[in-house]
């Protein structure tokens, strides 16, 4: 490898949930912050591989998730206990990625997507003497065997817990750097303002505004905040759903609640509230920490959204709960001004958390691995 040539970068990502794009992306900016000179390639790795496969797999998964909860789990749990050689999706992806990656040539291979690492440990087997450096970034609080191949050269891992667990699992410890799940960096902070004995909670549902919180409960909180003005504020970001957009703001317009459709400057939104009610995705709850906001999820149906709740939980950085009822009682907890200890605990926790990842050298290890194959 020419020291003095520029260096391709391969992020081999997909679309089932924004995590793994959003990834790709962070990851791609803080490459590019200390060497502008790469040439960094993001691709969804089943359009590179199967096409014509890629949106009929992501309505699979989208569909599974929110109807058949139990049945997706069923699969995941599955792929969490074995490897991805038991998972035969990636023998048939396999062979037009090969032919991508030698098409790219890239001097290094960065997968945000676990069958993604399946398919470049292949490659890897295929061509022994292409000696391209991986390196596999996990985009939720999990430990699968499915993230894990014995030639990958790095790991990017979400807590030292994960890391502990890798290490139980056979990967050395060298291997694995602790770095939260690469976000933007534009949603970092140092600090917060708090107004004294005021709340302000964002009601999140992802870009694509799918809430575990139901359109009678939003219309309960308007109703409930309004002999509350001086205590709790909420705004509700629809995203790209119109209908509920539409809805929430002329059909049936709330009074209380300010309401925003989709956003482009969600680090700056998120950073002037004190809570986020959303749900448990690994990169959602990265944004969370790094904005110093705790966050509010619902107990998750789905698994990896389950290991998130369980690293909420773990850390004390925000709230798990289980009905409407518990929703409730929460917002009656911030009007009545006992939340206060409760957002100095959790964001207080949420700082020690901060100090274990080391989210600013993500730029520098990806250098690095490139660097020690010169």
């Amino acid at each position: 490898m020419d020291i003095h040539k520029s260096k391709t970068i391969l992020i081999l990502t997909a679309q089932f949930g924004a995590g793994h794009i959003s990834a790709a992306n962070a990851i791609k900016n803080l490459i590019l912050e200390k060497d502008n000179t790469c040439n960094i390639i993001i691709q969804d790795f089943i359009s590179a591989s199967v096409p014509k496969m890629n949106k009929p797999m992501v309505m699979l998964y989208e569909n599974n998730t929110k109807y058949t909860p139990a049945l997706y789990n069923y699969y995941y749990y599955l792929e969490k206990s074995f490897d991805s050689r038991h998972n035969l999706l990636h023998k048939l992806c396999t062979p037009k990625l090969v032919e991508y990656i030698l098409e790219k040539k890239p001097d290094l291979i960065i997968s945000t997507f676990p069958l993604a690492a399946a398919c470049v440990h292949n490659f890897k087997i295929k061509y022994p003497k292409i000696d391209t450096p991986t390196l596999t970034v996990i985009t939720d609080v999990v430990d699968s065997l499915e993230w894990m191949h014995p030639d990958t050269n790095m790991y990017f891992v979400p807590s030292s817990e994960i890391k502990n667990r890798f290490v139980q699992k056979g990967i050395s410890p060298k291997c694995i750097k602790v770095t939260g799940v690469p976000t933007n960096k534009k949603f970092y902070v140092d600090g917060k303002i708090h107004i004294p004995n005021k709340h302000r909670l964002l009601l999140l549902g992802g870009g694509r505004g799918l809430f575990d919180v139901d359109e009678d409960f939003m219309y309960w909180i308007d109703e409930f905040i309004k002999d509350y003005p001086n205590n709790i504020e909420v705004t509700i970001v629809t995203g790209k759903n119109a209908r509920l957009y539409n809805y929430l703001t002329e059909k049936k317009p709330l009074s209380n609640i300010k309401v925003l459709g989709y956003v482009n400057d969600m680090h700056n939104l998120i950073k002037n509230y004190d809570f986020m009610i959303t749900k448990p995705g690994g990169a959602t709850l990265f944004e969370a920490i790094h904005s110093q906001t705790p966050v509010i999820v619902k107990i998750p149906k789905v698994g990896q959204e389950i290991e998130n709740a369980k690293f909420i939980i773990d850390k004390g950085i925000g709230f798990v709960y289980s009905n409407e009822d518990d929703l409730k009682n929460i917002f009656y907890e911030l009007a009545s001004g006992e939340f206060e200890s409760m957002l100095d605990f959790m964001q207080s926790n949420i700082k020690d958390f901060k100090k274990l990842i080391n989210y600013d050298k993500i730029a520098d290890y990806i250098l690095e691995l490139i660097n020690d194959k010169i």
